[in-house]
């Protein structure tokens, strides 16, 4: 019998996390991003997103656009904001494979980034992040997969490498 409660207890407490994790992209606008940014010569900001059912929304030269704070942070106000901007959805992906994403973001926000190095000059930069929304504050998280460009930093968990390849194979 105790045995009978151990495994159901088991199956519980997974399916249980399972299930959290799917709600917290549920409950959330925007799960991913990735955006370029270059003053030299002509200014450029454009980008796209991953919402949290999946579809790519590309922008460019938005009127307005809220980026996070220095902590890291973007209330969920600003975002939705930067949400309206946003063209429709131009493709989309798997939901398995943005939960699978978005799981890894969880475990990819604790890694360490690099120091910052001056790679190029006047090439702008690419920032590849992901969001984890904190309904608490009201806000969203912004983690640092890579950034390349004129500065390269790089999130050292492997979960980011991982997510960092999958989005940029994205629109090939």
């Amino acid at each position: 019998m105790k045995l009978q409660n151990l495994l159901f207890m088991l199956i519980l407490t997974i399916t249980g996390c399972k299930k959290d994790n799917q709600l917290a992209v549920l409950n959330q606008e925007i799960v991913f991003q990735s955006e370029y940014i270059n003053y030299a010569w002509v200014y450029v900001h454009e980008g796209f997103v991953i919402d949290s059912s999946g579809n790519i929304r590309t922008y460019k030269l938005p009127k307005i656009w809220h980026f996070a704070d220095t902590n890291g942070y973007i209330s969920a106000a600003d975002m939705l904001e930067n949400i309206q901007q946003l063209n429709p959805p131009s493709s989309k992906v798997n939901k398995d494979t943005l939960l699978q994403n978005y799981n890894k973001l969880i475990l990819a926000a604790s890694g360490v980034l690099t120091e910052p190095k001056v790679e190029m000059f006047d090439a702008g930069g690419t920032v590849t992040s992901g969001f984890i929304y904190d309904s608490k504050l009201k806000k969203y998280k912004q983690i640092l997969i890579r950034q390349t460009g004129d500065v390269y930093i790089e999130n050292q968990s492997p979960y980011a490498k991982e997510i960092y390849d999958w989005i940029i194979n994205i629109n090939k």
